[in-house]
Order: structure tokens, then C-alpha cells, then sequence
């Protein structure tokens, strides 16, 4: 299984916009072939601050997902609402 953490930082009077595209393209992630979790999470630490978990099959199914047109468009605007650069991070869990 693959986990796939993003880390974002939204602007004050961007985060609606940013709730509403992101909404459309997690309805659709979840029904694709290899995922097995597809969710948002706010901080109640730091405001504006969400964090995307992802679990998925494969890094096959995640290449997949990496050409879905609405993750595409995602990844086009966000820098429209974001304060600074999203934070990745990919772990791989063997099972024995």
C-alpha cells in the first residue's frame, strides 16, 4: 500500500474556493480503480492549514490518478489559494 500525505496551506479568503474545487475532485478520487482512502483534515492547531491522506494500492493506481483531469486542474490553481507550497509526502507499506 502506497500513503500519500499533502499538506496544504490555504489563504484566509481563499479557503471556500479551495473546500469546493477540492470536494469534487475527492468524490471522484475515491471511486477510482486502487484507492483505498481518499480525505481531507483542517488542523484545529493552525487555521487554513488541511492536510489530503491517501491510501492506494500501488504506485500504479497513483500514476493513474496523476493524469485525472480534475487533480490536474487542482494542481494548476493552487497556487491561486495557497500561502506557500504544499508539502508531499510518500511512504510505501510492505506487507509480509
Amino acid at each position: 500500500m502506497i500513503i500519500v500525505n499533502a499538506k496544504f496551506y490555504i489563504k484566509e479568503d481563499k479557503k471556500f474556493q479551495f473546500l469546493n474545487e477540492i470536494q469534487e475532485l475527492i468524490s471522484f478520487s475515491k471511486k477510482e480503480a486502487g484507492c483505498i482512502e481518499y480525505s481531507l483534515y483542517e488542523s484545529i492547531n493552525v487555521q487554513n492549514e488541511f492536510v489530503m491522506i491517501e491510501n492506494w494500492e500501488s504506485m500504479e493506481t497513483i500514476e493513474k490518478h496523476n493524469s485525472n483531469p480534475l487533480l490536474v486542474k487542482f494542481a494548476q490553481n493552487i497556487g491561486d489559494y495557497s500561502l506557500k507550497k504544499p508539502v508531499l509526502h510518500i511512504v510505501e507499506m510492505k506487507e509480509d
